[in-house]
């Protein structure tokens, strides 16, 4: 009676103790696009102003013109940042491919040594984040834009 009552209890813990778990398959990678060829580079309409505000992450922090840049921002405290990066040559690498898409992109340089690729600046930030919206609605790419605010 005692081995019984021992094998039903090993046969009723085994049975709850050795449940499969579901396990989600691992998603498949998608592939790289391939390069297109390059097309000539339309024309960027200016912003148009909206009464929402666009959801972007935003930053603020203290900057200046990355050596060998001349930045002509004015009283602009809005900046669209495309890229960010340690080493000043995948900054210049970027800027390239920008200002052959239309953009006029400057380099930026952080207290912290990190180079800001900004695609363009505004006074306003309604206006950046406007231009914000219609650079990832242009170019997917670039959904990974931010908006840089200017910290006095």
């Amino acid at each position: 009676m005692k081995n019984l009552n021992l094998l039903f209890l090993l046969l009723a813990v085994s049975l709850v103790a050795c449940k499969t778990q579901k396990i989600p398959p691992k998603p498949q990678p998608v592939p790289q696009e391939a390069a297109a060829p390059a097309t000539p580079a339309k024309p960027i309409a200016a912003p148009k102003p909206t009464a929402k505000p666009i959801s972007v992450s935003s930053k603020e922090e203290r900057f200046s013109a990355a050596q060998g840049e001349t930045a002509d921002y004015g009283s602009n405290k809005y900046f669209v940042i495309l890229g960010s990066f340690s080493v000043l040559e995948n900054a210049q690498r970027l800027k390239g491919t920008l200002a052959s898409e239309g953009f006029h992109p400057v380099i930026l340089k952080n207290e912290s040594g990190m180079f800001r690729v900004c695609g363009n600046s505004y006074s306003e930030e309604n206006d950046a984040r406007s231009r914000i919206a219609e650079v990832r609605t242009q170019f997917s790419k670039y959904s990974d834009i931010w908006l840089l605010i200017k910290k006095q």
